[in-house]
């Protein structure tokens, strides 16, 4: 290492030494100078060239020509010559060079129908970087053209789906900005032309699609037809993308919220149609039995209710075939139940020669029926009779005839028969 830093250090000592030697000589001769800066300006291109010397080669490339000048209502028949050219450039620039750095023409300026041999091709470099490059020689200098009557017809579009989309979603049917084009060109190649494809590639997506497609042209068997021109030769495709949707039988179950009013009870819910079909994501078909109405109230009704109701259906589920409503009937009905009044007895048909010692019994009547008409019945709308007819003086074991009103049902009268003293007058 020290050796090293040792001549380093010579060698920055020698060229300093030599740097002012010349130019204390290059100050006192001016002349002497001028000459100093070509014959350095020679070298350094001596060297450069030496670096990166100029090639003169063919490109290995096949360019297309461009007809230019095209009188109107002649076209060309395609497929048109390529050609290669001959160029000096640097050897490094020569590694870069592609086809798309050279722009090749024919000028068509004059020419009418029919077949035209030795159609000079003229080609010159274009592009970043092709400065230093010198078309050299076209391979071959001139080209056969064939030159056809131009015609035009309208042909429909017609959409072409490439890929699959995700896993899950479907998309519905492409929609075009146009639905036909004019194509035009020699009438042996638009006759072929029988479809116009915009090829759509959704292959991994789940979001809608809008974008522009470059048309084709092809022929009934799908076979690519070149040499025609396509107005327009683009198209705006949109295609709606959603999540896709599957279906199921679902049971319809009601959704009733409040009570009847105080005695009331809900004796049946029915619901038409009791099924619908359901359509949604996978998730939620696979996950749900039945589907619910929206809440019902039924807040201090007293008879029957028939109602349409919405079904309570989940954002992005709907009902297939149908509307989602069903019509709910929910049958009310009193409550059922049973209450005891405490009832005097009367008597009937008691002799003109007797009469009742003491005070008569009560008895407890037990009644059943609906809630409400009987918490509205009082004990003297209930009748407990004992029928003394032909009965003398003495005591005498009678039954109680008891009776209900109407809308209820007697369910015991305790007790059913009562101890009765008849006394003379």
């Amino acid at each position: 290492m020290k050796q090293l830093l040792g001549i380093l250090q010579d060698t920055a000592l020698f060229l300093f030494t030599f740097v002012r030697g010349v130019y204390r000589s290059l100050s006192e001769n001016k002349g002497l100078a001028a000459v100093s800066v070509v014959l350095a300006f020679g070298i350094w291109i001596v060297v450069i060239e030496a670096d990166n010397p100029t090639r003169t080669t063919v490109v290995p490339h096949d360019i297309p020509v461009e007809p230019i000048n095209l009188s109107a209502g002649v076209a060309v028949v395609e497929p048109v010559q390529t050609v290669r050219v001959r160029v000096a450039a640097p050897d490094d620039t020569f590694e870069d060079l592609t086809a798309a750095n050279f722009q090749a023409t024919v000028d068509l300026d004059g020419y009418t129908v029919g077949t035209f041999d030795e159609v000079e091709v003229k080609v010159e470099a274009v592009g970043p970087g092709t400065g230093d490059v010198r078309v050299e020689a076209v391979l071959p200098p001139q080209i056969t053209i064939t030159l056809a009557t131009l015609i035009s017809k309208q042909v429909p579009v017609i959409p072409e789906i490439k890929g699959n989309l995700v896993s899950g979603y479907t998309m519905l049917a492409p929609e075009l900005d146009d639905s036909t084009v004019i194509v035009s060109g020699p009438q042996s190649e638009v006759d072929k032309v029988t479809q116009v494809t915009a090829e759509i590639n959704v292959e991994g997506l789940s979001d809608d699609v809008d974008q522009a497609v470059r048309l084709v042209a092809r022929d009934a068997q799908g076979v690519l037809i070149p040499g025609v021109r396509l107005t327009p030769d683009l198209t705006n495709v949109q295609i709606e993308v959603e999540q896709q949707k599957f279906s199921r039988s679902m049971a319809v179950s009601v959704n009733i919220t409040d009570s009847p009013a105080e005695g009331y009870n809900v004796i049946s819910v029915s619901v038409n149609p009791p099924t619908v079909t359901i359509r949604g994501g996978e998730a939620f078909i696979a996950g749900t039995a039945s589907i619910s109405t929206r809440p019902m109230s039924i807040d201090g009704e007293t008879e029957d209710i028939i109602r349409t109701v919405s079904l309570d259906l989940p954002t992005g589920a709907e009902v297939t075939g149908g509307v989602p409503v069903v019509t709910v009937t929910v049958r009310i009905a009193p409550a059922v139940g049973r209450f005891v009044y405490s009832v005097p007895v009367s008597v009937e048909d008691l002799g003109e020669d007797v009469a009742v010692q003491g005070a008569l019994p009560s008895v407890t009547v037990t009644l059943e029926g609906a809630l409400p008409l009987l918490s509205e019945i009082s004990p003297s709308e209930i009748t407990a009779v004992v029928n003394l007819e032909g009965d003398g003086a003495g005591t005498h074991v009678i039954e109680v005839d008891v009776s209900a009103p109407d809308g209820t049902t007697l369910v015991s009268a305790e007790p059913s028969t009562i101890s009765i003293t008849l006394v003379g007058r």
